[in-house]
C-alpha cells in the first residue's frame, strides 16, 4: 500500500535540507538537474540556489534544467510560489514570454525588476507592463526604461504620454536625474493606491460629484450610487473618474467602462471583479474603444469563455488582428454566421469563409 501524500511533505522538506546541508555532493547533483521527488515549489527554490554553488558543474546543472523547464510549469510557479530570488532569476533569465508576463502581473514584484525589464519587453508584454498602473506612478523610471525600448509599441507609447500628462509625477513624468533625491512635485490628483496621501479623499470626490449634479445630465443612465446621469459621471476630473472605476457597483461600472477615456475604462476591467455574463455583454458593446476590447481579449480566463470568443469576434471595434486571431475558434455553425454577417471586417468575415468551407469538408 502507497504511502499517503500527507506524509511525503516532511520527507520532502528533510531531502531539501540535506542538499542545503552540502554533505552528499552526489545529492545536491540531482538536486541541481531536477530530478529529487519534489514537488516544484520546493524542488524550484532549490534548484535556484544551487545556480549560485560553488561548485560550477552543480551551477551549470541547475542554470541548464531550469532554462529546459516546461513553460507552463515556470509560469505556474512563479504565477503562484516565487519569492524574490526566484522572481529576480527568471526576470533575469528567462526567455519565455509566459514566464515573464507572470512576473510583471505579480503585485510584490520589485520596481527594479520591472524596470530592467521594460527594456527588452516584446509589444505584447508592454502591453502587460503598461496595465500595471500602480508600478508605473509609484515609480516613473520603469515608464523611462519602457520608452527605450527599441522595439516600443505605438499603442504603448500613446498610453505612457497619457499617463505623464495625468498620473506621472513631475513634468512630463520623468525626473531629473540630478533632482532624484529631491521631493517631487505631484499632481493633486493621484490613481487610488493604498496609502497615497494626494489621492482624491471623500471630501474631495464628494465635491466632484456636487458639482458635476449642478451640470444639466440630460436623458442618459443614471448611477443609483452616486445619482448622476452618464454624461454627468464623464464630466468628472479623471483622477475622480478612475478611483470610481475601482471597486465600482455594477451599474457604475456599466457607465464608466464607455468612459471616453480608454484608461478609466481598463480600470474598470482591472480593478473589478466580473460575471461571465458580464464580461460578454461588454464584449459586445460595439461603442466600446478598441483599447478596451483588446484588454478583454488579452485575458486568457475571460477569452477561454466561448461567448466571450464569439462575442469579440462579431464586435466591428475589435481590432482587426484579434478578430482574425480569434475566428479560427469557432465553431463551424458560427463561422458561418460570422461569414454572412455584413457588420464585421471583410477580413475576418473573409476568413471566417474560408475556414467554414474548410471545416465543412
Amino acid at each position: 500500500m502507497g504511502t499517503p501524500p500527507e506524509s511525503s511533505a516532511p520527507a520532502g522538506g528533510g531531502l531539501a535540507d540535506r542538499v542545503r546541508a552540502g554533505d552528499d555532493p552526489e545529492l545536491r547533483q540531482l538536486a541541481a538537474q531536477g530530478l529529487l521527488p519534489l514537488p516544484p515549489e520546493e524542488l524550484i527554490p532549490l534548484q535556484v540556489e544551487l545556480t549560485r554553488d560553488a561548485e560550477a558543474a552543480v551551477a551549470a546543472a541547475a542554470r541548464s534544467a531550469l532554462a529546459a523547464l516546461e513553460p507552463g510549469v515556470a509560469a505556474g510557479f512563479v504565477a503562484r510560489h516565487a519569492g524574490p530570488d526566484e522572481l529576480a532569476f527568471f526576470a533575469a533569465e528567462s526567455s519565455q514570454s509566459g514566464v515573464i508576463e507572470a512576473v510583471l502581473r505579480r503585485r510584490d514584484t520589485p520596481h527594479r525588476l520591472l524596470r530592467d525589464l521594460a527594456p527588452r519587453l516584446s509589444p505584447e508584454l508592454q502591453e502587460v507592463l503598461v496595465r500595471r498602473q500602480d508600478a508605473l506612478v509609484e515609480e516613473p523610471t520603469i515608464a523611462d526604461a519602457l520608452e527605450t525600448n527599441p522595439q516600443l509599441a505605438p499603442d504603448v507609447r500613446r498610453r505612457l504620454g497619457e499617463y505623464r500628462r495625468h498620473l506621472l509625477r513631475g513634468a512630463g513624468g520623468r525626473l531629473d536625474e540630478a533632482r532624484r533625491d529631491e521631493p517631487a512635485p505631484v499632481p493633486r490628483y493621484l490613481p487610488p493606491l493604498p496609502g497615497a496621501p494626494d489621492e482624491p479623499d471623500d471630501d474631495e470626490v464628494a465635491a466632484a460629484l456636487a458639482a458635476a449634479a449642478a451640470v444639466p445630465g440630460g436623458s442618459g443612465e443614471t448611477d443609483p450610487v452616486t445619482g448622476l446621469t452618464d454624461t454627468q459621471i464623464r464630466s468628472l476630473p479623471l483622477p475622480v473618474r478612475l478611483r470610481l472605476a475601482r471597486g465600482a457597483p455594477r451599474p457604475l461600472r456599466a457607465i464608466l467602462i464607455r468612459d471616453p477615456s480608454p484608461l478609466v475604462a481598463k480600470t474598470v476591467l482591472t480593478d473589478n471583479t466580473f460575471t461571465e455574463q458580464e464580461i460578454e455583454q461588454i464584449a459586445s458593446i460595439r461603442s466600446l474603444h478598441e483599447e478596451v476590447l483588446a484588454e478583454i481579449a488579452h485575458r486568457r480566463d475571460w477569452v477561454s469563455t466561448y461567448r466571450v470568443l464569439y462575442a469579440l469576434v462579431r464586435n466591428p471595434r475589435t481590432p482587426l488582428a484579434i478578430g482574425v486571431r480569434l475566428v479560427s475558434r469557432l465553431s463551424v455553425r458560427d463561422l458561418r454566421l460570422v461569414s454572412l454577417d455584413r457588420n464585421v471586417s471583410d477580413a475576418v468575415r473573409s476568413t471566417a469563409r474560408r475556414l467554414y468551407r474548410i471545416k465543412r469538408a
